[in-house]
């Protein structure tokens, strides 16, 4: 470790007894007109432990995480730090205290370099001018200590998001952090990204620095945590060990359900071919043979970037393929645009729903609707009754949480923003759907909920294909599971019949 990086990262301040908490919550509340987002709490943080928080969207996670990083004011009760009482009133207080957060969405500046980003607000200057070289230079030496392979020159915009996830990580870090909140860290890394991330929390909590993680992949609390807190509609349910729990208490304790009701499949009899592609190639991928029928989930395996996507987005006709045919009920079809792909009956739930899945700054019930506003229309004027109606069907179907129809998408949870992309195409009554990464981000009962939506599309005839890079929610679900690797179908295995093992073996290529 450089000797900047060593005392950028070293702990402040006094500290008090190993098991001494350094922040506690008393009766810590919030409410708004009409909602009690967080309900009289009493909870402690001890000094250098990593303590997970779960629970499911709207469960009060991000209300606690704005409390305890000033950005809202609370309704009651007391926050202390150290023994003291604080008013955590303002960012700038938590900031200066040593209360950090890496947000699950990226709030850094996407134009400026990675150096720049660093160092924001403390920028290195000398007579007068910004020293960008030796920022450059600096940042590069702390990425390059803390074993992120990432270059300090980038402009920020030009990496992935698990790349920029890396940054704001490794920002944190760097900034006399002695209270640090990870948000869903891992949504969008790597495996190897991910291995990063932990490598630096397990460096953070040797020096003493608390980490509150909050995610809903089970198995990374259990692998990094010590104790964990469970949320449920505002209310803190309780705190464990993590030695004296499991996965199924913790999913009990969230949302009163069982763990084997998550993965629910009802069988069906797949019925007569939907989609056939027959040596498909195109950018990022080649040689890709598959086929989808009606009652069918087929889950499409691998690293990030090895070709899953460019397949499925080809197909739906973003991409023009190089090479190979598609076969649409049987009759070979030429997809040149989403608009033709569209019409044919697919539709593409992307991975990322806030870049490409909606219309953020719009309300929930024209997102709902966007597809079929010309069902709505008859000589240039909406039907506004009929658009209230198929909105409010699908709000109510899918049990989308949103005070009405006129909410803009934005507002809502990521779980409930990626049912509004859901209920679009629900609307529009395709026949074959793709789903991209559909429950990253979303907790263990919305995941339940989009899984037994899976189940009412199958039960209506549709096919579907479903990309996903856990493991696990392709293994239970997928009837046809295919494995991609560096742009190819490397292998294809019916339900169960493959081990975890086997399947992460074709996946890597060891």
């Amino acid at each position: 470790m450089t000797s900047s990086t060593a005392d950028a990262t070293a702990p402040k301040g006094p500290r008090g007894p190993a098991d001494a908490p350094i922040l506690e919550l008393r009766g810590l509340e919030k409410r708004y007109i009409g909602t009690h987002a967080l309900k009289p709490a009493d909870l402690a943080f001890k000094a250098g432990e990593i303590h997970a928080i779960v629970g499911e969207n709207g469960a009060g996670k991000s209300t606690l995480i704005k409390l305890l990083t000033g950005v809202i004011p609370r309704s009651g009760g007391e926050i202390f730090w150290e023994g003291r009482p604080v008013a955590l009133s303002t960012p700038h207080e938590a900031i200066d205290l040593g209360i950090n957060a890496v947000h699950q969405e990226v709030v850094l500046c996407r134009h400026l370099s990675v150096a720049a980003n660093m160092f924001l607000g403390e920028e290195r200057t000398g007579g007068g001018l910004l020293k960008h070289r030796a920022m450059v230079r600096e940042a590069q030496a702390i990425l390059d200590d803390l074993g992120f392979d990432l270059p300090a020159h980038a402009v920020l915009g030009d990496l992935t998001i698990g790349q920029q996830q890396l940054i704001a990580a490794a920002r944190a870090a760097t900034r006399g952090t002695r209270f640090l909140i990870f948000d869903e860290p891992t949504a969008y890394l790597t495996r190897r990204e991910a291995a990063q991330l932990f490598a630096l929390i397990r460096r953070l909590e040797a020096q003493g620095v608390t980490i509150v993680y909050i995610s809903h992949r089970m198995e990374e609390v259990f692998e990094l945590a010590s104790r964990v807190s469970i949320l449920r509609d505002g209310t803190l349910v309780g705190t464990r060990a993590i030695g004296e729990t499991d996965e199924a208490d913790l999913i009990s304790l969230m949302i009163n359900r069982s763990i084997e009701q998550i993965y629910h499949k009802d069988p069906y009899t797949p019925g007569k071919t939907i989609l056939e592609t027959r040596g498909l190639s195109g950018p990022g991928f080649e040689n890709v043979s598959v086929t989808v029928r009606e009652g069918e989930i087929v889950g499409l395996y691998g690293l990030i970037g090895a070709g899953r996507s460019e397949f499925v987005t080809t197909v739906f006709g973003r991409h023009k393929r190089t090479a190979g045919t598609v076969l649409w009920d049987g009759q070979e079809v030429d997809i040149r645009s989403e608009h033709q792909a569209i019409e044919l009956g697919i539709a593409l739930a992307p991975e990322s729903r806030r870049d490409q899945g909606l219309c953020l700054n719009l309300p929930v019930g024209f997102n709902i609707n966007l597809p079929v506003y010309e069902r709505l229309s008859a000589g240039g004027l909406i039907n506004g009754r009929r658009e209230a109606e198929m909105a409010d069907a699908q709000i109510a179907g899918l049990r989308i949480k949103t005070p009405s129809r006129g909410t803009l998408a934005s507002s809502l949870s990521g779980g409930n923003q990626q049912k509004i992309v859901i209920g679009k195409w629900l609307n529009h009554g395709a026949r074959l759907f793709i789903f991209d990464e559909p429950t990253v981000g979303v907790d263990v009962g919305t995941k339940a909920e989009i899984y037994r939506l899976f189940s009412e599309l199958l039960s209506r005839g549709a096919g579907i294909i479903l990309i996903s890079s856990y493991l696990p929610e392709v293994y239970e679900l997928a009837d046809t599971l295919h494995v991609f690797r560096r742009g190819a179908l490397v292998s294809s295995h019916g339900y169960r019949q493959a081990s975890h093992e086997d399947i992460l073996t074709r996946a890597i290529g060891v």
